[in-house]
């Protein structure tokens, strides 16, 4: 059962606050206006001026060199709601959340006695790509257990030009409100985000760019991290796409060899209507060419459900 520490839920209450108090500010698009087509394409772009919840099932497989890390797998649940709101100057104000919660995940535990043991520090995969000392002689692979993770909120400026060109320029940030204490971070983060793309009549191609670094938090570890999500949709008519959208992402902090994780892949979106409410379904797999060596993803496939609440919300 997943419970919500007090700081989480004080934390998802000023998220949700934020995003609920311009729910009834003016709407950039409203659905009903678009095409299924049209709608496809601008889920798909990080600008979009259709408000939407994005829900997010992922599950992942591993490997490395550590015992059983080819055994392992983990499951991500994440919302992420979604409200642009429309300036004066024609662009967008995005205002969006991530509330993730983890399932089961692979978790190292160091044996009690050892001299890498700590009381109330386990080690899940960032802390080993920040760990040398971490062999296969330190300890095994421990349970984990669902709980809700650390909340992101992020607020960006966006636009489509005239000519299709896509920008996007904003401040992302991270809660410290794990309730895994001995395997969250414990750092608020911050740091700038970045996409650039086009739209055009057969799809959407660009790059969202984050860089996020801690803020205040624990000294017993530190993040630095940068990724790049690459997002590509090619329209085939009726709401169908084929898409790609993988996620890249650098540890700066960790030692060599676990640093970058590159996926290859991509999938299929679907969008259809529920009533007046149009709604996109979409799925991908992706295969890890560059992973951790001592635990790493290997396989990660999503499953992404998305209602549109502009226009359907409003009335």
């Amino acid at each position: 059962m997943v419970e919500i520490s007090n700081t989480g839920l004080v934390a998802i209450v000023v998220v949700l606050g934020c995003i609920s108090g311009v729910i009834h500010a003016e709407e950039t698009k409203n659905a009903e206006d678009l095409s299924l087509d049209e709608i496809t394409r601008e889920l798909s772009n990080p600008v979009t001026g259709l408000r939407s919840i994005f829900n997010d099932f992922e599950y992942r497989t591993y490997q490395g060199s550590l015992p059983d890390a080819g055994q392992k797998s983990a499951w991500i649940y994440e919302f992420r709601p979604s409200y642009p709101i429309k300036l004066s100057n024609g662009k967008n104000l995005l205002m969006r959340a991530t509330i993730p919660i983890y399932g089961a995940q692979p978790i190292w535990e160091v044996a009690f006695g050892h001299p890498l043991w700590q009381v109330d520090i386990s080690h899940p995969d960032w802390r080993i790509r920040q760990t040398p000392e971490i062999t296969a002689d330190t300890g095994s692979f421990g349970p984990s257990h669902a709980h809700f993770a650390d909340i992101g909120f992020d607020i960006a400026l966006g636009g489509v030009s005239d000519n299709g060109f896509i920008s996007m320029y904003g401040i992302a940030t991270v809660f410290p409100t794990s309730q895994d204490i001995s395997a969250r971070r414990g750092h608020w983060l911050l740091g700038p985000e970045v996409a650039f793309g086009k739209i055009a009549d057969w799809g959407v191609i660009g790059v969202w760019a984050t860089h996020l670094t801690d803020a205040t938090g624990r000294d017993d570890a530190a993040t630095n991290d940068t990724m790049l999500e690459l997002f590509f949709a090619y329209g085939l008519g009726n709401g169908w796409q084929v898409i790609s959208s993988p996620k890249i992402t650098y540890d700066w902090e960790a030692v060599k060899g676990e640093k970058l994780r590159l996926p290859i892949g991509g999938g299929f979106a679907k969008t259809s209507r529920l009533s007046r409410m149009p709604l996109k379904f979409s799925v991908e797999a992706h295969y890890f060419v560059v992973s951790h060596d001592r635990l790493g993803p290997e396989w990660l496939m999503t499953l992404n459900v998305t209602p549109v609440l502009s226009g359907w919300l409003m009335k």
